[in-house]
């Protein structure tokens, strides 16, 4: 089949269309993966700018410790009593008696 002269020169424009299409469409994957590379970017950028919240752990400690100190201060009021013996004087002498053990052979 002869292909006349006015038929070559159209293939040659069609072919040029569709060589631009090819290379979009194979570069098209790798112009994806760049713009998802940028957002992610992007989003590493956002996050490191971002204060970070403190933990609630750091808030347990404090409340823990605000319970130590006002158990400590009950009992420095307890001993500064005038007339009352202080319970946790007894309480430490009892306790004292129970650790020691006696062992017969």
């Amino acid at each position: 089949m002869p292909i006349r002269p006015t038929d070559l020169q159209i293939i040659i424009q069609k072919m040029q269309e569709v060589e631009r299409l090819q290379q979009t469409q194979q570069q098209q994957p790798k112009t994806q993966q760049q713009q998802f590379a940028a957002e992610l970017q992007k989003q590493n950028e956002a996050k490191e700018k971002q204060v970070n919240s403190s933990p609630q752990a750091d808030e347990v400690k404090i409340n823990a410790k605000e319970k130590d100190a006002e158990q400590k201060q009950r009992e420095d009021n307890k001993r500064k009593q005038p007339g009352k013996p202080p319970e946790d004087e007894e309480e430490s002498k009892s306790a004292s008696s129970e650790h020691i053990i006696d062992i017969k052979i």
